[in-house]
C-alpha cells in the first residue's frame, strides 16, 4: 500500500483561475519592448589635452535627450556575488561572499538620423577620454557619465530602473553598408562601459545620513511626549 505523502500545507497557493487572472491583470506580465533610456553625458568642461572641442562639439553632446528616443535595443546588465569556501565549518560546503562583480558593458544599438549625429555624439564623448590631436588622455572623472534604463508597463508607466554609474562609450561598433538594403534602417552599435549600476526605486536606496539623522530626531520626539503623557492615556 503506497504511503501519501504529507506536507504542512497540503493545498497549491494557487488554482488556474487565479493565475491566469494574474497575468490578465496590468501588474502580470512585463514586455521587452517596453522601456525606457535616458543618457547622462559628463560635464560640459573640455577634458585636459583636447583642444578642439568646441561650442558645436558642446552642443552634439547635449543631444543626448533625443538620442536616447532612438535607442533601438539595449540590454539589462546583471550582478554577481563572488563568493569562496568557508573553511571553518566542518560537513556539507558552505560559500560566502567575497566581493560583488557586475558586467563590463552594456551593449546598446541606435537607430540613425539622416546626419549620423548618433554616431557623432558618442565619438564626441570618446574625444572627453583622448585628444584626436595630441593623443593624451584625458581625466577619468572628464568622460565618465551615467545611463539610466527603465521597463515600463502597459501603460507606460516606470515599474523599475537601474542607473550604470560612471559609464562612458568604450566601443563603437562597425556599421555595414549595403546597395541592397535600400529597406533597411541603419543602426549604430555601441558598447557603454560602467563600474556598477544602482536601483533607481526610492524604496530600494539605503537611508542617507540626512535621512538617518531626521528620523533619529522624529523617535526622540516621540520618546518625550509619550514620556509626557499620562500613564493612562498611554494605554490607548
Amino acid at each position: 500500500m503506497a504511503v501519501l505523502p504529507k506536507f504542512l500545507e497540503g493545498a497549491a497557493f494557487g488554482v488556474l483561475n487565479d493565475v491566469i487572472s494574474g497575468f490578465r491583470a496590468n501588474e502580470g506580465f512585463a514586455s521587452p519592448n517596453k522601456y525606457e533610456v535616458l543618457i547622462h553625458k559628463p560635464a560640459a568642461s573640455a577634458p585636459t589635452g583636447t583642444t578642439n572641442m568646441n561650442a558645436n562639439d558642446i552642443s552634439t553632446v547635449n543631444d543626448m535627450d533625443k538620442i536616447s528616443m532612438r535607442c533601438d535595443s539595449v540590454t539589462l546588465p546583471g550582478r554577481t556575488l563572488n563568493t569562496v569556501d568557508d573553511v571553518n565549518i566542518h560537513g556539507p560546503r558552505r560559500q560566502v561572499v567575497q566581493s560583488v562583480g557586475f558586467t563590463d558593458s552594456v551593449g546598446f544599438t541606435f537607430q540613425s538620423s539622416s546626419d549620423a549625429r548618433e554616431r557623432v555624439a558618442f565619438e564626441k564623448w570618446q574625444h572627453r577620454a583622448f585628444s584626436p590631436t595630441t593623443w593624451q588622455i584625458g581625466y577619468y572623472n572628464d568622460y565618465v557619465g551615467a545611463v539610466d534604463i527603465y521597463l515600463l508597463d502597459q501603460q507606460m508607466q516606470r515599474q523599475y530602473g537601474l542607473r550604470l554609474m560612471e559609464a562612458f562609450p568604450k566601443t563603437l561598433g562597425d556599421t555595414s553598408l549595403s546597395y541592397g538594403a535600400a529597406n533597411s534602417l541603419l543602426i549604430w552599435s555601441v558598447d557603454i562601459n560602467f563600474r556598477y549600476w544602482e536601483s533607481l526605486d526610492i524604496n530600494q536606496k539605503a537611508p542617507s545620513l540626512t535621512d538617518k539623522i531626521g528620523q533619529t530626531v522624529n523617535n526622540v520626539v516621540e520618546r518625550n511626549i509619550s514620556r509626557a503623557l499620562p500613564a493612562v492615556l498611554r494605554r490607548f
